[in-house]
């Protein structure tokens, strides 16, 4: 077999901060790397985009409420010329509908195609991240409460009702939900069992 010889690594970074204001930020970065420079007479790492966005996220309306963003490594100088564009993101919402707004605002000569990719993938790390959000100052005990209340019921199924097969609108969990119940997922309840907390067996 010949030497599998490495031409190109695209890296994704996401992150996800509570700002101590009430708001979150998510900060994605994109990389794309050429392991062999120009080529193999070249033979030395070659970063030709590296790019970072920030989304300031309202966690109540899931919506976006500021933007930041940063070209460090482009083809052209005047590639930054898009970034300005990129504030038609404040106001849009972080959950349904999300990628298509993105390909709407920035498909084709919109915008910039590495950062329409981040923003794509920096969606489900939002959505993901308000669920660490709502529990970053509660207790590991709090976990438990399986609040029926109508607010938090409706959090939690406008973040996941059809987002996956588990979630669909007719399953099982969405059922558990609106009668009040919840059940925890494996990993959650592993963790405070090893924290000294007390979960019944699902």
């Amino acid at each position: 077999m010949p030497e599998r010889i490495p031409i190109h690594q695209r890296s994704y970074e996401t992150e996800a901060f509570d700002e101590g204001d009430g708001r979150m930020r998510v900060r994605g970065r994109l990389i794309d790397n050429k392991p062999q420079g120009l080529c193999l007479a070249d033979g030395s790492d070659l970063v030709i985009h590296d790019m970072r966005i920030d989304l300031l996220v309202d966690p109540e309306t899931f919506t976006i409420v500021a933007v930041e963003n940063e070209m460090m490594v482009r083809p052209y100088s005047h590639c930054e010329a898009i970034l300005p564009n990129y504030q038609a993101l404040v106001g849009v919402s972080i959950t349904r509908g999300y990628t298509s707004q993105i390909k709407k605002l920035f498909g084709g000569p919109n915008g910039c195609s590495h950062m329409g990719a981040l923003l794509q993938a920096m969606g489900p790390v939002a959505v993901q991240a308000t669920w660490s959000l709502v529990n970053l100052h509660k207790s590991p005990e709090s976990r438990l409460d399986n609040s029926d209340d109508p607010e938090e019921q409706e959090r939690r199924l406008r973040l996941n009702t059809n987002s996956c097969h588990v979630w669909q609108e007719d399953g099982e969990h969405i059922e558990l939900i609106k009668k009040g119940e919840w059940v925890l997922p494996d990993w959650e309840s592993e963790r405070l069992r090893s924290l000294g907390v007390e979960v019944a067996e699902g």
